[in-house]
């Protein structure tokens, strides 16, 4: 999901949410909370126009390098 958000491909990360939820469908659970705050964000972030390389601390945030 961040890949195809960083790349700014909006079709691209509709797939991918969709991928992980049908995987968690086929495997009948949710998606853990940190995914669906993940898509809250990406999509908080294409709403507003906010690019990756602009967000550094948002990668902090969540501990990613």
């Amino acid at each position: 999901m961040v890949l195809e958000w960083t790349a700014g491909s909006r079709a691209g990360l509709h797939a991918a949410i969709t991928r992980a939820q049908q995987i968690a469908q086929a495997l009948d659970c949710d998606l853990e909370l940190e995914i669906e705050q993940l898509i809250g964000d990406l999509f908080e972030r294409v709403r507003t126009g906010t690019r990756y390389a602009h967000s550094r601390s948002w990668q902090v945030e969540r501990g990613w390098p």
